[in-house]
């Protein structure tokens, strides 16, 4: 049986009794002076009640006080001075490590049953089961349990201001909580919401593992992505120490590998390059709300006046990525999606080749195309962040206003400059 977290408060007086009930069988070989003292002693359901009742039996009073087993204990202190007699001093010694052992004893010792005045006493002594480290971690925390969001006042009472909001699958630490009503801490807003739409400890964290991503974080550089579990399969992609992968959460692996998702596949990354951890949110404050939901509404609009997507094949997505690898890898992100919006938007002029590779691989069009360096990122491996800017110039999206060329923005030519280049 598991000790619980907390522990009693005095448990030196088992080996102290050991000790001096030993030196007593040695009367005659020292000279000791005695002082006693009761002391009154918690034993409660969390420390080794068992122990001590074991060893004291009734030379103990137990007695109840507000549900918390009690014990007074009579602590004796002698003095003993040596006659001089080497077997004495050997004696004392011995018992010296008795009482050593016994204080380890007691410090490696499990609790036992413990009887109790009452029954309330004994569902205390025997409720002992210790948390689990994640149980520890999730003790105080509280999740909202609602389809989108729900707010957070600044005071227990529903026409109190709203400080925030607190949205499904975010995470949030209990102050108190009172009758309808729970403090959270969570990000940068501090506030109260309905008992009614929470979920707390555990069922929070099952929670969390039905709704929230999981991701795993590269802690190398050059990691690979293969197609199966295993360091013989083929090589989908590589990632580098930082980025993020998402889980694949309905496959299960035998715990060496870790299941992530690709373009249009599942990938599999060894267990020991990566850290694995649930992609918890946390509650945002008015102002945050205000700048997030501005965003929404830009994001969309330009969904809205996106160009339609192109069917692609993952080779397609592949090669697309390794140019933009090539061609603007060392840059921004913005400017690797710029890249991929020329190539996709001389797809669909009508007045270049009508796929991917024949774009890419039109004579005299990209240089890295011809000269085999994005078939080497190929056999290498493209970077995730060039393979998703990829995705995304396929998916329809054009930060380049329509732009069918490109140039180093140090060539001085007129255009848009995003990242490294010019396009126009």
């Amino acid at each position: 049986m598991k000790l619980n977290k907390k522990v009693v408060e005095s448990m030196t007086v088992t080996s102290a009794m050991l000790v001096m009930t030993t030196i007593t069988a040695f009367g005659s070989s020292t000279e000791e002076s005695i002082s006693r003292k009761i002391e009154r002693t918690a034993l409660n359901k969390n420390g080794t009640a068992g122990v001590i009742h074991e060893l004291y039996n009734d030379d103990t009073g137990v007695l109840s006080e507000n549900n918390i087993l009690m014990a007074d204990i009579e602590k004796v202190q002698k003095d003993i001075v040596g006659n001089g007699s080497e077997d004495s001093l050997d004696t004392i010694s011995g018992v010296a490590e008795i009482g050593e052992l016994a204080a380890e004893a007691v410090t490696n010792a499990e609790i036992s049953d413990v009887p109790a005045e009452t029954e309330d006493v004994q569902e205390t002594v025997t409720e002992v089961a210790q948390l689990s480290a994640e149980e520890q971690e999730w003790e105080k925390r509280v999740m909202a349990n609602v389809e989108e969001d729900m707010n957070i006042r600044t005071a227990p009472d529903e026409n109190s201001e709203v400080a925030g909001k607190f949205y499904r699958g975010d995470v949030a630490e209990v102050v108190s909580t009172d009758a309808g009503w729970t403090q959270i801490v969570s990000g940068n807003v501090t506030g109260y919401v309905k008992n009614d739409y929470l979920v707390y400890g555990m069922e929070a964290n099952e929670l969390a593992n039905e709704v929230c991503s999981v991701y795993a974080t590269v802690n190398t550089d050059g990691l690979r992505l293969r197609s199966e579990p295993s360091e013989e399969a083929e090589i989908v992609t590589t990632a580098n120490a930082g980025e993020k992968l998402k889980v694949d959460k309905e496959v299960e692996t035998d715990g060496n590998w870790v299941a992530v998702h690709t373009s249009d596949a599942t990938a599999y990354v060894s267990a020991e390059y990566v850290g694995v951890e649930l992609n918890l949110g946390t509650a945002l404050n008015s102002e945050e709300v205000a700048a997030k939901e501005a965003k929404e509404a830009e994001a969309k609009a330009a969904e809205e006046g996106k160009k339609p997507a192109v069917a692609a094949s993952t080779d397609e997505v592949t090669l697309l990525g390794a140019l933009i690898q090539c061609e603007a890898g060392s840059g921004s992100y913005e400017g690797m999606v710029a890249v991929g919006a020329v190539v996709m938007n001389r797809v669909r002029s009508g007045g270049y080749p009508g796929s991917i590779s024949g774009v890419i691989y039109q004579g005299g069009q990209f240089p890295p195309a011809l000269n085999g360096s994005v078939a080497n990122v190929m056999a290498g491996g493209v970077r995730g962040a060039c393979l998703q800017a990829a995705r995304e110039a396929i998916g329809g999206r054009d930060n380049t206003n329509g732009a069918l060329s490109f140039r180093s923005a140090a060539s001085g030519a007129a255009g848009t400059v995003i990242g490294a280049n010019v396009f126009f």
